[in-house]
């Protein structure tokens, strides 16, 4: 065999060989990502490793109390959150009182019962304390007890937060905890679109005992938020 005849044909093999591991490793990340996922950890990472990619979201939350056997609507709200421009319009009701915000040119507007509007300087407890989304992500993020699930809506992930988030929970739907109470029962679930991973909705479930009228009183604290038009645009603008 000539010398260049041996020199195309190493050509051709060191081709051949670059081809096949490229589609080797194409096999490998295509299994990675797309193969179903049974580990409740190994979900939540998915889900958390999606959202990097999302550029903004809408939601409808509503939050109801229980106390002595009487259940009350504690706080209701829907919204656009956009991050690529850091954005948001969101309102909130109460039985007290509506809040209308929103957040545009890094400025925050405010409003209580629709009015006047009062403005500041966007920090990031403002932004992350009205960002759903990247709120129970955290949540998720920081539980040590997840369960999974499959259902024909999607995945069902279970997870039991630290229970130092208690307070911060109750405290969203106006509840002033001491410290004192006992913690009953508290899980969040997650319903995840089995193909996009990403979150269709959030439950939240507080069962605690406190100090009503003088007694130890069982209290439920449950908060739906329903998550959707991923990656949808909507113009905010400041109000006049």
């Amino acid at each position: 065999m000539s010398s260049g005849k041996k020199g195309t044909d190493n050509k051709q093999l060191y081709a051949a060989i670059v081809i096949i591991f490229i589609l080797a490793l194409s096999g490998i990340i295509y299994y990675a990502e797309y193969r179903e996922i049974n580990d409740p950890y190994e979900l939540a990472g998915r889900v958390i490793h999606v959202s990097e990619d999302i550029s903004s979201y809408q939601f409808d939350m509503s939050s109801n109390i229980t106390i002595l056997g009487d259940s009350v609507s504690a706080l209701k709200g829907n919204g656009y959150v956009g991050y690529d421009d850091q954005e948001m319009n969101i309102t909130f009701f109460s039985p007290e009182k509506s809040i209308d915000m929103i957040v545009v040119d890094e400025k925050a507007y405010m409003r209580e019962n629709e009015g006047i509007w009062e403005s500041r300087n966007l920090d990031d407890n403002t932004w992350e304390s009205n960002d759903q989304l990247s709120q129970n992500e955290f949540l998720l993020e920081e539980s040590t007890n997840l369960s999974m699930e499959r259902a024909d809506a999607g995945i069902i992930l279970t997870a039991i937060p630290d229970q130092s988030t208690l307070i911060q929970e109750a405290d969203k739907v106006g509840l002033d905890l001491q410290g004192s109470e006992k913690l009953s029962e508290y899980y969040v679930k997650y319903l995840i679109d089995d193909e996009s991973y990403h979150i269709i909705s959030i439950e939240t479930h507080i069962d605690f005992l406190m100090k009503v009228q003088g007694m130890m009183s069982p209290v439920t604290i449950n908060t739906r938020i329903h998550v959707y038009d991923y990656n949808g645009k909507i113009e905010v603008e400041a109000p006049l």
